[in-house]
């Protein structure tokens, strides 16, 4: 089943936010991504029942080994898009922003024929 757009959104912010601040909070979110926090309260309800997240004991949000997992891929996606486009000159900042609009448009197939032939020239 593929997951939707905002699905992947969430679970790849929470996965920076975590990297970056250590312990994700709603309304890091919420500002990470300019979204209310009714907002993401509904998306964290949603990722809970699809097994994608949870709350530690001090109510941080954490992801599930799938959350993890479908957070890296798209995160990885968006990587190797932001290099391939500013290694043919686009600007960091509009690479970067179309990068989001590409990770979740193309496959896995697609993914990984881009990583074959661009993953080592771009690193």
């Amino acid at each position: 089943m593929k997951n939707s757009r905002s699905t992947e959104d969430y679970l790849k912010t929470i996965l920076l936010l975590r990297t970056r601040n250590g312990n994700v909070r709603a309304i890091d979110v919420a500002g990470e991504l300019g979204v209310t926090k009714p907002s993401v309260s509904a998306a964290m309800k949603k990722l809970r029942g699809m097994d994608m997240i949870y709350l530690d004991d001090n109510g941080y949000i954490c992801l599930t080994k799938s959350g993890q997992n479908i957070a890296e891929k798209v995160n990885e996606k968006h990587l190797l898009i932001t290099r391939l486009l500013t290694g043919i000159g686009v600007n960091e900042k509009t690479a970067s922003e179309e990068a989001c609009q590409i990770e979740h448009a193309i496959g896995e197939e697609t993914y990984e024929r881009l990583e074959e032939l661009y993953g080592k020239r771009f690193s």
